[in-house]
């Protein structure tokens, strides 16, 4: 694998574990409800409109509007200027962190949810793979499908093309569920104030983008000086 390719691979991964933190997050917050994804806030609002309850489906079509917004920022980015998305994903999602961190138990948890919604809907589109592998860091359905079915196809060509797509897959699926356990042992300790911790993933993801795009030249060639010397000593 290309030095480029490990080094694309170690954002995604870090990426990975902010989703797999935020996720765990607003499950252990939250009524056990998954806000990077919109499918249970979709059938929670057609529900709110078959039972006619209008304050509710107001909150979760308000909730909606925002995970679509969040989808629409990496295209509206990407089409009008040349800010790099990535970059700037992470600043947004470090600004929603905060304002997580101010919001307390007593805010109804559709509207505390909103900044997750927002968050996750931008992170999805602005980090949706690494090396040819289109994969999304805020939820595990379809990695799950996708190491599965790699993997079942290496078994039967014997193709490492297949192997090595289950690696990545593997590695996406192992910092996701990295992050739900971090996420759960902070959660224990710090309650909802723990989300601050999920700057951690992001600065490390912040550190990888940078690196794998030319910059902190330095940081870079001490790691590949020091991996020489480690492999030298084997």
């Amino acid at each position: 694998m290309k030095e480029n390719n490990k080094i694309a691979y170690c954002t995604q991964y870090s990426m990975c574990v902010a989703g797999g933190f935020i996720a765990a997050y607003a499950v252990l917050n939250h009524a056990d409800f998954l806000a990077s994804a919109q499918t249970a806030n979709l059938i929670n609002l057609v529900l709110c409109i078959t039972g006619k309850d209008f304050p509710q489906m107001c909150l979760r079509l308000i909730a909606a509007v925002i995970y679509m917004a969040g989808l629409s920022v990496p295209v509206i980015v990407a089409k009008y200027t040349h800010i790099n998305m990535k970059l700037l994903c992470i600043f947004i999602e470090m600004s929603m962190i905060v304002i997580l961190f101010f919001i307390t138990k007593r805010v109804n948890t559709i509207i505390a949810l909103y900044p997750v919604f927002f968050m996750t809907s931008i992170q999805w589109n602005s980090f949706p793979g690494a090396g040819g592998f289109v994969s999304s860091s805020i939820f595990s359905t379809n990695n799950l499908r996708q190491f599965t079915t790699s993997y079942v196809e290496y078994i039967c060509s014997k193709d490492r093309e297949h192997l090595r797509k289950t690696k990545f897959f593997g590695g996406v699926l192992l910092s996701y569920h990295a992050g739900v356990i971090f996420s759960y042992f902070i959660y224990k300790q710090f309650a909802m104030k723990g989300v601050i911790f999920c700057l951690l993933p992001l600065l490390t993801g912040m550190l990888f983008l940078e690196m794998e795009n030319g910059g902190f030249a330095g940081v870079k060639k001490e790691l590949l000086a020091a991996r020489r010397i480690i492999a030298a000593g084997k």
